[in-house]
This record gives structure tokens, C-alpha cells and sequence, in this order.
């Protein structure tokens, strides 16, 4: 299995190398999910990347971020750059910039990141079908179901081994977004999760601490299982972390990566020391939920960061610890120069002749053992010798001035060898400009949890209902169904956030996940906003979709210059609390409670602002934002847009709250002036701010 280091500077970079990583991921100086880390230009890039290759090692570049329409052109200048630069593959989340990527540079390898969310088989199925090679899994996922995966794919699965863990599935959180204007899908979260928070009851509180920080991840001790399922490489976290804490990382993965053994209580004790929150987890892996896997107490490093002296040598600047193993072939003849080949395990070869022709010798002629010798001396170099055999006439001598300068040529020469790449193709690919069809009149949709909140869209006027697939068979068993289709509404399956198979009853479906796009193709599909409808180019992947959900972290500028290039059909979410973080393990159920479908606990942070939970599918808890985005005062806005269609979300609203809110918005369509909400009761969302 490949052992896949962070480097978020050069220091760790080179650590993650003489400690023995197989490949290296790294930021550059634009779309990369660290926007905190040091990071490299593209010069660096390209000297770093040379680096690696010597060592045999991969280089891959973070991609990661979610890209603006106004970013696609740079995007595209940026990653010609990376493949000018000789990078060998490139960690994606937004599937309109893989769009562009596949069309610009065409031999570039593409990962899927864990941004994408990928939980199933089915998710690494579709990623697998347009283009990408690679597949990161979301760190949610069991041993069984990374094994399953494995066992069912071609695609090429890696997965998080060791360091820090989100609370909330990776791509899907919106908190630090939503509350403080920092997006984690921009690289840029700024970590919500390691604050503070009190879990109240019906109100009361039962509970404080640092609720939603978990333990990091360590999955030293799985690395033989691992292998077992077909993992192709294992990725450690960290790259806002120092160079020392690399060196320890992966020096102590390599050692159990080369023996498949258990680790000793020594080396993970080096684990602790280097960096943990009161200890490490496996409880995703172990699929054993629950308190041990949360940090309550400390959300950061609770250890002394105390390092041994090797991974203090290895990260030290122009560590040569790391040798090459190289096989020298010398050739002295009474006529000829000097001649050394040098040549690796990886069929790499380099030939070196000299300037000089040997003399006779007066005293002591030169033998073989004295230019072995010579020729063994590679101590500044990168590599040593394994086998080496020479040939020397009798009676002459050479300077050893002469020896040395062709022992270095051979190695400079097969140092180039190594390094040496083929640059793939690059295209003159335009972007394509689509011009924006003229909308039809927009329509009010709803998104229900509830009976009651499908009857009251059904009553005031809603033709188009997302509805929770839990509650369609209690919706038949009441009548509501089979009424609402009478008034000719279009009744929606809304599939879970995360992809699980589900008995759909519908002939439509609204999507989150690529995942459940590839399950349910053969029915009419929705595109919900967590497919990150970003730019115009994610729109038109999707474009097979009846209508796409834009993502509400756009503001309205950027989401009138997605609508100007692309014909799909698009919804925003005009009201409702949004979904901040989808979690698997349950904040609730951590602490010994369990609120059983109903909605009686809530999280209260520093500010006092209280966010609702909401159970799942799977168990799997969801968190709402403390007030809900309000723009009905603000319809003509929306309506500038050229949008198709505004989307109400109803969570915790009962049904006279429905029916008014949906009579406000339809006022607002028709030209009526209607009211803002009481100060301080709801929010914007990111219409007029939007995200960096």
C-alpha cells in the first residue's frame, strides 16, 4: 500500500521523504483546502516535485476547493501549470472544475477528495465512470464497508489512517461558513467544532464541554487489514501540522507498513507525544460510536509535543537519510578514460566518461579494491551502493581528482534519470459560453419533514413537494398522497443527505449525493444543494438533472454570473433552517441520551444561540442553524436572478407556520410589499455576503 504524507511546507515535505512516504500531498498557491498552510508557488512545485521523483516518490496536488464562475479561467491557467510543473495526480472536490481539468489537460490522474462525501460503492462508481482514478473515502466509513468497497471496484481506494478527524462529514459543513463567513469548502473553516457548547434538554441544560470534538483518528494497528481489503493508499492527516510531527507520523507508519505487525507500546507512545487529543480513535473503523471517541475536555493538543531524536534527524533541513540503492559498474582501460555506469532497481541507468586517460604508474599502480573505494564514496549523494564491480589494467594510475569527477557525473546523471518525467498533453480547451433560456414564471416549492407540513403545502398552493421518504408511507396510509396528486402536485422523494438505499415510491427523486444521482438514475432526479453547485460547468455535469439547487454559499452576483452561462434549470433556497453539519456520531447519544425521532435537544454556544438537532437516517443527526434564512421582503432580488424556482425548507414549523410563510412568499411574487421578520429572528444566509 502506498503511505500518502502531508506537506504543508517545505520543511514537513522533506520530513514526509527521508521518513519514508511513498507519495506527498501539498497545497499550491490557489484552490487548495489549507488555505492557512505555508503552501507552494508553482516554481516550488516544480523544484519540490523534481525532489520527490528522485526518491521515487508521488507528488499530489490539492485541487480541493469549490470554484466561483468568475475563478474558471484561472483555475485552468493554474493547472496547466501544475502540469507543466511534472505533478502526478490531482485531489478534486468540485466536479465542474474535474470538467475542465479532463478537458485541459487530458493525462492528468484524477482523486476524488473526501470533500466529495463518498460513502458508498455506489458513489465510487459514478466518480469512477467520468474520469477519476482514485477514490478518497469519507472517514465516517467501517472496516466492512471500506472492505465492500474494495472488493467491488476497479478504482484505486484510499483512505484516512491517522490525524485529525471532523466532527462533520467532510464537504457537508456549512457552520463555519454560515455563522462566521470562513468556508471549510473554501479552505478556510475555521473550526467551530473545537468551541465550547451546552447540550440542552427540552430547554434545560444537561450537559457542557467540547461537545463536537472528536479524538484523532489512528489506525496504526489496522494496517495488516487494511491491506487485506485491497487499500491502495493510506493518507495521514496534517498538513498544518510541523515538520518533526511528519518525521514521527510516518516513520512509525513505515516501520508497520513494512511489517504488518502491531505496534509497540514505545512507538505509539512517539504517536501521543507528537500530537493527540487525550488519546486517538479507531471508533468509525471499529464502527464503536459513542464517548471514546470525543475529546471533551481538551478540543486541541493535549500532548507535549515531545519528539524522538530520528524524527528530529529527519526533519531536519537537507536531511540525506533516505538512500537509493544503486548497483556501480567501473571500467579502467590503459587507452581509454574512466568509465562508470551507475544503475537502480527501477531501470534507470546513467554512464559516465571521463576527460583524462590513465598514465603509467611509477610507484603503486591503481587496483580494483582502491577504485572501489573511490567509487564508493557517495556520502553527499542520495544514494548507496549495493553491488559494484570494476575492471582496472595493470601498471596504470588515475588522480583521484579524475575518479571523483566521473563517479559524480554518473551521479548526477542518473539523479536526472530519475527525475526526469514526460509532460502530458495540454489543450487549447474554451471554456464553453451557454447562454441563459428565459425562465418560466417562478414557482414556490417546499421541502417537508412532516404530515402536517406536506398538508400545508399541499393546501396553499405548492406543486412541487420534497418530501422525507420516511414519512410517503404514512402520507399513503392517510390519504394525503393520493390527494396531493389529484391537485396535480409533483410529489418529490427528498433521499437522505448521506447516500443509503432506500425504498422509493415516487417517480421522482432529490438528490445529495453523486452516490444516489448513479442508484436512482432511472428515475426523474433533483439535484439538492449538497451537490455544491458552484459554477456554471458543475450545473452542466448535471445539466441531465431536472433542476439543480445552487449552493447557498453564493452570494447574488455570483449566482446571477452562474445563471447567465449555463441552461439548466436552477433553484435557491429561499427560506428555512439550514443544515449546518451531518453527523454520524450522535452528540446525543455520546452522552447516554437518545430523542427517538422527536426534536428535543439542541446544542447552545459561547453567543447563546441554540441550534436545533434533528435525527436521521442511519442515526445519523443532523444540525440546524439558530435562525432560518429569510427573503421574502427581498423577493424582487431573487426574481433578478432569472431563477426557476425558490425552495421553502420547513423543519421545526408546525402547520399554521407553514401556510403563512408560504402565503408571504407568494405575496411577495405577486408584487405585494410584505414584511421582514422581527430583528435578530433570522438571517440573510450568504445573499449579500457570500464566502472568500
Amino acid at each position: 500500500m502506498e503511505l500518502l504524507s502531508p506537506a504543508g511546507n517545505a520543511a514537513a515535505l522533506g520530513a514526509a521523504v527521508q521518513s519514508g512516504a511513498d507519495a506527498v500531498y501539498l497545497g499550491g498557491s490557489e484552490f487548495g483546502a489549507r488555505h492557512s498552510a505555508e503552501n507552494f508557488s508553482l516554481d516550488e512545485i516544480k523544484r519540490w516535485t523534481d525532489y520527490c521523483h528522485l526518491y521515487g516518490v508521488q507528488v499530489h496536488v490539492t485541487v480541493n476547493t469549490l470554484v466561483k464562475e468568475k475563478e474558471l479561467t484561472r483555475l485552468q491557467e493554474y493547472v496547466k501549470g501544475l502540469s507543466f510543473a511534472g505533478v502526478d495526480a490531482l485531489i478534486i472536490q468540485d466536479i465542474g472544475a474535474a470538467e475542465i481539468i479532463k478537458n485541459t489537460i487530458p493525462d492528468m490522474t484524477l482523486h476524488a477528495s473526501t470533500q466529495m462525501t463518498v460513502t458508498s460503492l455506489e458513489g465510487v462508481k459514478y466518480l469512477e465512470d467520468i474520469g477519476f482514478e482514485r477514490v478518497v473515502l469519507a472517514r465516517e466509513l467501517s472496516s466492512e464497508e471500506i472492505a465492500y468497497i474494495c472488493k467491488n471496484t476497479d478504482a484505486e481506494i484510499e483512505v484516512f489512517v491517522h490525524g485529525a478527524v471532523c466532527m462533520c462529514y467532510s464537504g457537508q459543513c456549512l457552520m463555519s461558513s454560515v455563522i462566521g463567513g470562513r468556508s471549510g469548502n473554501r479552505g478556510r473553516c475555521a473550526q467551530p467544532c473545537r468551541l465550547p457548547y451546552e447540550l440542552l434538554e427540552n430547554g434545560k441544560n444537561i450537559s457542557s464541554g467540547y461537545l463536537l470534538s472528536p479524538k484523532d483518528l489512528a489506525l496504526v494497528n489496522e494496517l495488516k487489514s487494511l491491506n487485506e481489503m485491497g487499500v491502495t493508499s493510506l493518507k495521514i492527516e496534517g498538513r498544518l501540522k510541523r515538520a518533526e510531527y511528519v518525521s514521527a507520523v510516518v516513520g512509525i507508519y513505515r516501520k508497520y507498513l513494512d511489517t504488518l505487525g502491531v505496534a509497540s507500546q514505545k512507538d505509539m507512545n512517539e504517536l501521543l507525544d507528537a500530537f493527540s487529543r487525550t488519546g486517538f480513535t479507531d471508533g468509525y473503523f471499529k464502527n464503536n460510536l459513542g464517548k471514546n471517541m470525543m475529546s471533551y475536555d481538551i478540543p486541541g493538543n493535549s500532548s507535549e509535543n515531545k519528539f524522538s531524536e530520528a524524527a528530529k534527524q529527519r526533519a531536519a533541513d537537507n536531511a540525506n537519510i533516505r538512500k537509493i540503492p544503486v548497483n556501480i559498474a567501473g571500467v579502467l582501460k590503459t587507452d581509454s578514460p574512466l568509465e562508470v555506469t551507475m544503475y537502480d532497481d527501477d531501470g534507470n541507468c546513467a554512464y559516465a566518461v571521463g576527460t583524462l586517460k590513465p598514465e603509467a604508474a611509477l610507484n603503486k599502480p591503481l587496483d580494483e579494491k582502491r577504485l572501489c573505494e573511490q567509487l564508493l564514496k557517495l556520502g553527499a549523494t542520495p544514494f548507496k551502493c549495493g553491488e559494484i564491480s570494476v575492471s582496472v589494467d595493470e601498471g596504470i594510475i588515475l588522480s583521484v581528482k579524475e575518479i571523483n569527477a566521473v563517479r559524480r557525473k554518473a551521479c548526477e546523471e542518473l539523479i536526472a534519470a530519475r527525475q526526469k518525467r514526460e509532460n502530458g498533453r495540454v489543450t487549447d480547451y474554451a471554456i464553453p459560453v451557454r447562454k441563459r433560456k428565459n425562465n418560466d414564471d417562478i414557482m414556490l416549492t417546499a421541502e417537508v419533514m412532516t404530515a402536517e407540513q406536506f398538508e400545508a403545502a399541499v393546501k396553499n398552493g405548492i406543486k412541487r413537494i420534497y418530501v422525507s421518504g420516511d414519512i410517503i408511507g404514512l402520507l399513503k396510509s392517510d390519504g394525503l398522497f393520493q390527494n396531493a396528486e389529484k391537485y396535480g402536485v409533483e410529489i418529490v422523494t427528498k433521499l437522505s443527505d448521506i447516500f443509503c438505499v432506500e425504498d422509493v415510491q415516487t417517480k421522482s427523486v432529490m438528490v445529495s449525493a453523486p452516490a444516489s444521482a448513479y442508484k436512482y438514475r432511472n428515475k426523474d432526479v433533483y439535484g439538492d444543494f449538497r451537490l455544491n453547485i458552484f459554477n456554471s460547468e458543475t450545473a452542466r455535469h448535471f445539466s441531465y438533472m431536472k433542476s439543480v439547487t445552487v449552493s447557498p454559499e453564493l452570494n447574488l452576483s455570483e449566482i446571477q454570473e452562474l445563471c447567465e452561462n449555463t441552461s439548466s434549470r436552477l433553484e435557491v433556497i429561499g427560506y428555512g433552517y439550514l443544515t449546518l453539519m451531518i453527523m454520524r456520531n450522535c452528540p446525543v447519544k455520546s452522552k447516554g441520551k437518545c430523542q427517538k425521532g422527536k426534536m428535543i435537544y439542541k446544542l447552545r454556544d459561547r453567543k447563546k444561540q441554540e441550534f436545533q438537532l434533528v435525527c436521521g437516517k442511519g442515526c445519523r443527526v443532523r444540525l440546524l442553524n439558530s435562525k432560518p434564512v429569510y427573503m421574502a421582503d427581498k423577493i424582487t432580488d431573487l426574481m433578478e436572478l432569472k431563477i426557476n424556482s425558490i425552495r421553502l425548507i420547513f423543519t421545526v414549523e408546525n402547520f399554521s407556520q407553514c401556510g403563512k410563510i408560504i402565503d408571504i412568499y407568494r405575496r411577495a411574487l405577486d408584487g405585494e410589499s410584505v414584511d421582514s421578520m422581527p430583528d435578530n429572528s433570522y438571517t440573510r444566509g450568504h445573499f449579500y455576503r457570500g464566502v472568500l
